[in-house]
């Protein structure tokens, strides 16, 4: 959804319309890098996604640490904007692929500023002209090939080399990511390693349920509320979720939906839901501040994604929370929603299935129980905000101390 030539997050922050918390980043950790790292981040992008929500979080969290990062984004996408707005180095750089030669005398310009050692891309244009750039530059910057989604990469001759002799790493959001990359472009597998974004869990954590949040929806103390918190977007599979909640609805009077966040697809469900006649049983409610609220008032949370994911954060997010989770097994889900253990796993794109897994936790209030506690017991193991930039860090660490020392042996997973 756009105002004008820039996106809506330009004037509204996060889908749920509030900018993302960040955590202090600090925490004490045994394994803390000895030095600093200066880090410049790549992103074409202009709209506001996960993986821009990613760039944003990490870089934010590193700072804090002690560490130089600094953001090369598009002039007035939400990176900018939010960027700034934190007080983080932001660099706006048209980037587009009509503008290679200028690009890359851009980033050279940037990495030498800077005097940056790290490069890493996150985009497809940023990607090529910020690898050229390091390659050519005097300072020999290391360079990080991230990944954010699931969806396929082809296998060219161009992006296994951007993929493979180009880059020092890549760095993916999840194992299937990971396993992806190494299988459809014969990657070495210890050139690939796999760093989930992490939860903070001094937000995201189980709390009572207080205030009339259910009253502001219509929803009844007794109302059963499965709720997901999306963008708005094709390959979230919200029309799938719509047509599984009107199944969903005919067995269990008692359940409502509420679908949090926004974005492109908005109309296109919303009409769906008129058309099914389920306006009194589905809220979308747009942009929301309060999102670890509104997740501490769900019985139950859904993802419904069809194709492109990494691992959504608002799926662990909801875990963290510990509720209970019905999700579609798409990109990384599965490393997270182990079926029957920390949540109930369905096939994407099936109404019927994702509606039987609903249904079935609506009627057993003890499995319920003990996914979302096993829940979030995986995430406090494994995927923590802390604990993502520790991994982080070790990485850059092992980067640099390897080339000062002679070499780059494959990463560990």
């Amino acid at each position: 959804m756009r105002v004008g030539r820039w996106p809506i997050w330009r004037l509204k922050g996060t889908a749920w319309g509030a900018p993302p918390h960040v955590p202090d980043g600090r925490a004490a950790s045994a394994n803390r890098p000895a030095r600093s790292f200066r880090v410049l981040h790549t992103d074409s992008s202009e709209l506001m996604g996960g993986q821009e929500l990613r760039v944003l979080l990490e870089a934010a969290g590193m700072v804090r640490r002690g560490h130089t990062m600094v953001l090369a984004v598009q002039p007035g996408s939400w990176l900018e904007c939010e960027g700034a707005r934190r007080s983080l180095p932001v660099e706006p750089v048209l980037q587009r692929q009509s503008r290679y030669p200028p690009l890359i005398l851009e980033f050279l310009r940037l990495i030498k500023k800077h005097r940056i050692e790290i490069v890493n891309t996150h985009g497809s244009v940023d990607g090529w002209a910020a690898t050229i750039a390091a390659k050519l530059s005097p300072m020999k910057p290391l360079i990080v090939r991230s990944r954010h989604k699931s969806t396929p990469v082809k296998n060219t001759f161009h992006r296994r080399m951007l993929y493979g002799r180009l880059s020092d790493v890549v760095m993916t959001t999840g194992e299937a990511v990971r396993q992806d990359l190494v299988n459809r472009l014969a990657v070495d597998a210890g050139h690939v390693v796999s760093i989930p974004t992490g939860v903070d869990l001094t937000v995201f954590t189980p709390h009572p349920v207080t205030g009339d949040v259910r009253a502001e929806f219509g929803f009844t103390p007794t109302d059963f509320v499965i709720g997901t918190v999306s963008f708005l977007r094709s390959y979230k599979g919200l029309p799938i979720l719509v047509d599984a909640a009107r199944m969903v609805c005919a067995r269990h009077p008692e359940a409502r939906f509420l679908i949090v966040g926004d974005g492109e697809d908005r109309e296109t469900i919303a009409g769906q839901i008129e058309r099914l006649g389920l306006k009194s049983r589905i809220v979308l409610a747009g942009h929301r501040e309060d999102v670890p609220t509104l997740l501490a008032h769900m019985d139950l949370y859904v993802q419904s994604s069809i194709k492109h994911e990494g691992l959504p954060q608002g799926l662990t997010q909801a875990m963290a929370m510990e509720r209970p989770v019905v999700a579609t097994a798409v990109g990384s889900i599965g490393e997270v929603v182990r079926n029957r253990e920390t949540g109930l796993l369905v096939a994407p794109g099936d109404p019927g299935q994702l509606a039987e897994g609903l249904c079935e936790l609506i009627r057993d209030p003890d499995l319920r129980g003990r996914m979302a506690k096993a829940g979030r017991r995986l995430i406090e193991a494994s995927y923590t905000f802390e604990g993502m930039l520790d991994r982080v860090e070790r990485l850059y660490e092992r980067l640099v101390h390897e080339r000062e020392n002679g070499g780059l042996s494959p990463v560990s997973h």
